[in-house]
């Protein structure tokens, strides 16, 4: 099971029809693979992103260097063992408790959303599979929730989807 971390990077591509990223991690601090990690866009859209590799063949991305991450796809995220969800609810990620919320209100400034629940999970169960970033509420408490284009600014390879439309650039 992949552990849930909130830290920001910077990413240094479009995201444009891309299931995987080349990212760099700007956070300040090294990141295991496995770990959901929030990214913002140029436009201030705060995105969900689970880390996948490290180029330099590690189990995690040190500071400054470059891995790749997943920003569409399927994955199992903690939850309280007190929070139940629906399939096709929104799921949030509460960075005060480290672990996924069903509740928008509760959010503060450091939340963001993770994605859809893509299959119920009761009020038992200690995780929860998301859709990444899909969902009726793909925005994060003071982000815009609307994505704009602009120009990358380095590029590498990345996996193609067909399932988003939506182009954006993350902070460089």
């Amino acid at each position: 099971m992949a552990s849930v971390a909130t830290r920001e990077g910077r990413l240094k591509q479009t995201i444009k029809d891309a299931d995987q990223l080349r990212w760099q991690n700007g956070t300040g601090a090294a990141v295991s693979v496995g770990e959901i990690i929030a990214i913002t866009t140029a436009s201030g859209k705060r995105m969900a992103a689970m880390v996948l590799t490290s180029e330099a063949g590690t189990s995690t991305i040190a500071a400054d260097a470059w891995g790749q991450v997943l920003i569409r796809g399927r994955v199992k995220v903690d939850k309280s063992e007190s929070t139940a969800f629906a399939q096709g609810k929104t799921v949030w990620w509460d960075a005060s408790a480290n672990q996924a919320d069903s509740s928008a209100t509760a959010n503060t400034m450091s939340d963001f959303v993770v994605g859809m629940c893509t299959t119920a999970a009761t009020a038992a169960a200690t995780t929860v599979e998301v859709d990444l970033n899909q969902g009726p509420d793909e925005g994060s408490p003071g982000s815009s929730s609307s994505s704009s284009s602009s120009s990358s600014s380095s590029s590498s390879s990345s996996s193609s989807s067909s399932s988003s439309s939506s182009s954006s650039t993350a902070a460089g």
